[in-house]
């Protein structure tokens, strides 16, 4: 809030400054020297209060231009008489102190006046004038004259916007805030160009934190003179998005905006295998590292939150298919697989869903166990192409892990697999492993060393010689489609 000073002479000016300001900090000082100087800082803002000489006025026009203006204002005279009261009255003075007053009394006058700013009632029949809801939405010639602020009040639930919204229509701003309500926020535009105060929005966090069931996040968006609502509106919503990376309980400003980070939400090749031998080792610890690594360090400019949500998905298809491949099953895993999907589709925080996929992973790999022996030869061929189709990257992966699993001989499962299925372990593995491989040589640009290794063959050489032996035809030839 501004303090307007036009005084007796320089000194006096500057003691008033020194005095204002040790002991009201929030207030903003500007010392004028001439009355057309006064009347260009009330074109440019309205101030809390001015201090005007009225000893150097030689004629009405100051008395007019405080009451065209209809400011708030202290007279200072040396001249204890009746036509320095009249003056005073005539043009609606809050008082006259006459020299030498006391400090204090400047001071309890501006305390005075702040406080009833702060709490005068909202006036809804006045707010049309500035900004309606169509200049959000709507490229029209509106503009705004003098910069301007916009203010998004975000919490994770919805319900709850129609409390903030009250919350916020009864707040004492001490500028005026025009509010209005939207499906996923609640917007103040406040028409002032006090750049720098963001006490009233700190207290009303706090005020919050206090009244509501739920956290809010406040965005802060300047609005440049001339510029149009809808634009500093629609910088606002883009802002608003760091809210889904930075979390709740905080105040954003949104300056020159920084862009989005361009992201491919879909997990390559490399990461595939990664997520396949951490769940199949159950390194829980990597896990978790893998996660905060890619997710919980992310900096601005962030990526568009919709493409976080589909990587998180990528994840999640990975732990699906660790439990079809370990024939993981109960209700209450299935419960939690798809409380986790919802959640990465509808969490407004991200810290929050890379919690709950934590949590899952580490409850699925804590029950899971070893796979049990199956008494039907049925069950036993599906179980042993599972753990193939799970372990096929492995190259030291071999038929005794896989008897192992199954608790069986690794004669009796070679056996019985070979008798059942028409097809030895040896030969559905590398059928397996070469399927994969043919998918990564059409739909990826990775090097044929890079494919043999993601498909469990240690050389590009031992690769080449299977892949020709079962597909008759290099990879080479397979990839430029001979």
């Amino acid at each position: 809030m501004k303090v307007y000073v036009l005084a007796k002479d320089e000194l006096e000016a500057q003691g008033i400054e020194w005095m204002i300001k040790s002991h009201l900090q929030t207030l903003e000082l500007t010392l004028l020297h001439s009355v057309s100087e006064l009347d260009a800082a009330f074109k440019r803002e309205r101030p809390l209060m001015a201090i005007v000489d009225m000893d150097q006025w030689q004629h009405e026009d100051v008395g007019k231009l405080l009451k065209r203006y209809n400011a708030r204002w202290l007279g200072l005279s040396s001249e204890r008489i009746f036509q320095t009261a009249y003056k005073a009255l005539k043009f609606r003075a809050e008082d006259v102190l006459f020299r030498p007053f006391a400090p204090m009394e400047v001071i309890r006058h501006l305390q005075q006046a702040r406080f009833e700013k702060r709490n005068q009632p909202v006036s809804h029949s006045s707010k049309q004038s500035f900004i309606q809801y169509a200049d959000l939405f709507i490229s029209s010639q509106r503009l705004s004259g003098d910069p301007y602020r916009m203010a998004a009040f975000l919490t994770p639930d919805e319900t709850v916007l129609s409390d903030l919204y009250e919350e916020l229509l009864a707040y004492p701003f001490a500028e005026e805030v025009y509010v209005f309500v939207l499906t996923d926020m609640v917007l103040a535009v406040q028409e002032s160009v006090n750049r720098a105060d963001l006490e009233d929005y700190q207290a009303f966090l706090r005020f919050c934190n206090k009244r509501l069931s739920q956290p809010i996040a406040i965005v802060i968006q300047e609005g440049k003179s001339g510029a149009p609502f809808k634009s500093t509106y629609q910088a606002l919503r883009r802002q608003a998005e760091r809210v889904f990376f930075e979390g709740y309980d905080v105040i954003l400003q949104g300056g020159e905006e920084d862009g989005v980070q361009e992201m491919d939400p879909f997990l390559t090749p490399l990461e595939q295998r990664e997520w396949v031998e951490m769940l199949e080792t159950r390194n829980m610890k990597e896990i978790q590292q893998w996660l905060e690594q890619h997710y919980l360090k992310m900096e601005p400019p962030y990526p568009d939150p919709e493409m976080v949500r589909i990587a998180l998905t990528s994840v999640l298809a990975q732990v699906r298919r660790y439990m079809k491949s370990h024939d993981i099953e109960g209700n209450d895993l299935e419960y939690e697989y798809h409380n986790v999907f919802n959640q990465i589709v509808r969490q407004p925080v991200m810290y929050k869903i890379v919690q709950a996929l934590q949590v899952f992973i580490r409850k699925l790999l804590t029950s899971g166990g070893h796979l049990a022996s199956q008494d039907t030869p049925q069950s036993l061929i599906d179980k042993t192409r599972s753990l193939i189709e799970g372990n096929y990257w492995n190259s030291q992966w071999n038929l005794a892990d896989c008897a192992e699993a199954l608790r069986l001989n690794k004669s009796t499962l070679s056996r019985r697999f070979a008798a059942e299925s028409g097809r030895t372990f040896r030969d559905t593995l590398h059928r397996v492993r070469l399927d994969e491989a043919k998918r990564l040589l059409k739909e990826t640009d990775l090097s044929f060393q890079e494919i043999a290794r993601l498909t469990g063959y240690t050389h590009q050489t031992q690769f080449n010689a299977k892949f020709k032996q079962y597909e008759h035809r290099t990879p080479r030839d397979y990839r430029s489609g001979f």
